[in-house]
């Protein structure tokens, strides 16, 4: 009886079902013709062609997962596809995948998920726990024309945070003066075959890269016309294909202006999935404000040669019994560069004058509670690409200035001797100070491939503080002879330097250092030794 029984549920099985392993699966419509399943991999873009005929994708989660399934449909540009996702459980032995077919389609197999049309628009499908079983994608497209389409079958964790080296997507952006700085992060699928194309738009934010082509296309258009209120004719869009490239500097910007930054990766070239997307709004930068003797240094490269500090006069001023009172005391120290200083109060221009090295500006009856600006601007665009960067500060409180007070006539005057050849005599006025003041002689020979460089009388002031002068001699072959000492004040201060040899160039500079302050540079003197009696 139990044979008989055995049997019975035997043949029932065999012709009411249809039965095949998950990692050799066939579906057949009909019982003796058999067709490969094609199985979407999990974690990589799978493109495959898609016709008008429904063509079938499959899925297999062979046991229990503990994360979270996602299915992302990308189809090409200008393209209609119609598809669906149904799912199709296994066995409890999770051996079979059991389909009864009782006459019916092998388009009714399964629990439908999802069901959508859409036009060149990737959606995807969070469908949440991976149960095991069968899911079964049917896609076809609405015209007659063949289509690529992009599945991206995702298997990612319940929290994304917990993944080893996940990045979030983004676009960091980095203001530079008139230009901006954008920079994202490499595509986390096959990185290094990904390209990336970036949409710049002033209306909005696009959805595929396909709806900003046909949009660039309708503005090129002579005769364009557009219907939808929101996008006006004037609008920016620009379309940038930058290869492998995670970057781009975006130049030409309008003040006020608020723009839409969408990356894209592209897969082939037909397929584009959204990679990120940020809006900026781009707007003058607001004055530095500068506390009290505390000096501030920028990249003023960075800054596209243009910057501006603010200070307001407080009530420090009391502070500094011995000095003058209602005075106010700016510093200026461009590096590499030459830059134009304006410094205004209540829009009034009160300083204007062209910089190079160091500066101290003073301004008399100033007032508490007042508000100074100063702006800083490069000289010209080559300027710009010299300067390094520069340093500013304001103080009611002269001792609190770092630099030495120099006079106001920096050059070092020569005395002549026309019968020797082997000395000159120089002389300096000296700083005004209320300590005693280190100065430093430097003596340079020029070697023979720098005499016919152009000489600069003014140093850059920023190379003498960091001391950069004295290790750049070494490098550059030169032989240098330094004498400190503690000058005097009030006076003309006087040094004879010996030793020199004929037929020679020398560069002679002079330090002054303030104590527990900064080292500034008297101009440069050049000495030529080529006849009897130094020129």
């Amino acid at each position: 009886m139990l044979v008989r029984l055995w049997l019975a549920v035997l043949m029932a099985e065999l012709l009411t079902v249809i039965a095949f392993k998950p990692l050799e699966a066939n579906l057949t419509r009909d019982g003796p013709i058999t067709k490969s399943m094609l199985v979407i991999p999990h974690d990589f873009d799978h493109i495959v062609p898609v016709t008008k005929s429904r063509t079938k994708f499959h899925i297999l989660i062979p046991q229990d997962s503990d994360r979270n399934l996602s299915v992302t449909v990308t189809p090409s540009c200008n393209s209609v596809l119609n598809w669906d996702l149904k799912f199709i459980p296994l066995t409890r032995f999770n051996q079979t995948v059991v389909i009864l077919w009782n006459n019916n389609k092998s388009s009714d197999i399964g629990r439908l998920l999802i069901e959508y049309t859409g036009v060149s628009i990737p959606v995807t499908y969070d469908h949440g726990k991976a149960n095991r079983g069968l899911y079964v994608i049917s896609a076809q497209t609405e015209t007659g024309d063949d289509s690529n389409v992009m599945f991206y079958v995702g298997l990612k964790q319940k929290s994304q945070k917990k993944q080893f080296g996940y990045r979030p997507n983004g676009i960091r952006i980095k203001k530079g003066g008139q230009k901006i700085y954008l920079r994202w992060n490499l595509s986390h699928i096959d990185h290094h075959l990904m390209k990336y194309s970036l949409v710049v738009s002033s209306s909005k934010i696009y959805t595929t890269i396909c709806e900003a082509e046909h949009r660039l296309e309708e503005k090129q258009k002579t005769n364009f016309s557009y219907s939808d209120d929101d996008l006006r004719i004037d609008d920016r869009l620009e379309i940038h294909h930058l290869g492998f490239n995670t970057s781009y500097t975006l130049n030409n910007l309008i003040y006020d202006e608020t723009y839409y930054f969408t990356v894209f990766v592209l897969h082939g070239p037909h397929i584009a999935t959204h990679h990120a997307n940020a809006t900026y709004k781009f707007q003058k930068s607001k004055p530095i404000g500068l506390k009290d003797a505390k000096p501030r240094m920028i990249n003023l490269r960075a800054q596209n040669g243009k910057a501006s500090f603010r200070y307001k006069v407080g009530n420090n001023r009391q502070l500094e019994k011995d000095g003058p009172p209602n005075t106010l005391y700016w510093y200026v120290m461009p590096c590499d560069g030459v830059v134009y200083v304006e410094i205004r109060c209540r829009k009034t221009l009160l300083i204007n004058k062209r910089v190079f090295g160091y500066e101290k500006f003073i301004l008399n009856n100033t007032k508490i509670g007042e508000r100074y600006v100063l702006k800083v601007e490069s000289v010209s665009v080559d300027e710009t690409q010299r300067i390094r960067s520069i340093e500013v500060m304001a103080t009611v409180r002269p001792t609190m200035i770092q630099m030495p007070d120099m006079p106001s006539d920096l050059s070092i005057q020569q005395y002549v001797e026309p019968d020797d050849c082997q000395s000159v005599k120089i002389g300096w006025l000296s700083a005004n100070s209320l300590t005693d003041l280190k100065y430093c002689v430097y003596v340079q020979e020029n070697s023979n491939s720098l005499e016919s460089l152009d000489f600069s009388v003014k140093p850059d002031q920023c190379k003498v503080r960091y001391g950069k002068i004295r290790r750049s001699d070494t490098s550059n072959n030169y032989r240098t002879k330094t004498r400190c000492y503690i000058g005097e004040k009030g006076i003309v201060l006087v040094e004879k330097i010996l030793k020199l040899k004929p037929l020679t160039t020398y560069t002679i500079q002079v330090t002054v250092t303030k104590p527990r302050g900064r080292t500034l540079s008297y101009d440069l003197l050049r000495l030529d030794t080529n006849s009897c009696g130094l020129n």
